[in-house]
């Protein structure tokens, strides 16, 4: 018999493209952004904007193919957006360790970027083994990684599960780092533990 190894419980991470259009990103970095931890942003309903419609539309497709097509789930539920923000990093900035709550779906756009301006960076669950274990590599792999860096270019879209914990790795050289992220949830049958609700946000 032959040994299979089954790679079960994947996360699935879609990494797509969406050119940055030059007129949607000056109205971006012409928007009111205020220090955020360490950084800066602005507030939770930039994508409602009509000006930036298209844009909603585009991501809207994409988190509808990585939620249908990839991860398998039925058209009965819509994916709907609930916040979206603009995020600037300056020299020094970067994204800490975090997730978002209350949401199914999140993503994150690059739209001004270098190959020196930081990552991004997304860590699992739990380590292979547990928390308590940490062993010298052999080979380092996707199984026993502490974390996994991603080096995004401009119109780069990552697209991911909400309690999947992520980073953005500090800017280093002085430049203006700008992306816009955000979170959706579901529109239709969901299941909450033993209970079925319709969900319906707008």
């Amino acid at each position: 018999m032959t040994d299979t190894l089954h790679q079960l419980f994947s996360t699935p991470i879609l990494r797509s493209n969406v050119a940055v259009p030059f007129k949607v990103l000056e109205y971006i970095k012409s928007q009111k952004f205020h220090r955020h931890d360490t950084g800066f942003m602005t507030d939770e309903k930039l994508l409602d904007d009509p000006l930036l419609s298209g844009i909603k539309k585009l991501i809207t497709q994409k988190v509808e193919e990585y939620f249908y097509d990839h991860c398998g789930f039925s058209e009965e539920v819509t994916p709907v957006l609930i916040s979206s923000w603009a995020n600037l990093h300056r020299k020094g900035d970067y994204g800490q360790d975090h997730y978002h709550e209350n949401a199914a779906i999140s993503f994150c756009w690059y739209l001004q970027v270098t190959e020196k301006s930081g990552e991004f960076i997304v860590y699992p669950p739990i380590k292979l083994f547990g928390t308590s274990f940490g062993f010298p590599y052999r080979v380092h792999n996707e199984f026993n990684s502490s974390n996994w860096a991603f080096r995004p270019e401009n119109g780069d879209l990552l697209i991911f599960p909400a309690n999947l914990v992520h980073g953005i790795g500090e800017l280093k050289e002085d430049f203006d780092r700008y992306s816009v992220a955000g979170n959706y949830m579901m529109n239709g049958p969901v299941k909450c533990g033993k209970v079925t609700v319709e969900c319906n946000f707008k």
